[in-house]
């Protein structure tokens, strides 16, 4: 890309917070930070407050997947 040239525009990311991802799992408040104490969601601090990537949940949620026998 030659200098002076715009960027191309980078997709917005949309941040959830701790209470809508709880929502969005059907889980606790209480259970989302535990997944973040081991690490098991990713997650970003804005000015000290945990927001998620709303693809990264997900993601997470796709590799939780239990597949049917015989699938």
């Amino acid at each position: 890309m030659p200098i002076g040239s715009p960027a191309a525009p980078q997709p917005v990311r949309r941040l959830l917070t701790p209470d809508e991802v709880a929502d969005l799992l059907r889980v606790s408040k209480t259970s989302v930070y535990r997944l973040v104490e081991r690490r098991a969601l990713p997650f970003f601090r804005v000015s000290g407050l945990l927001r998620f990537d709303q693809e990264d949940i997900e993601a997470f949620l796709g590799a939780g997947r239990v597949a049917p026998m015989g699938e």
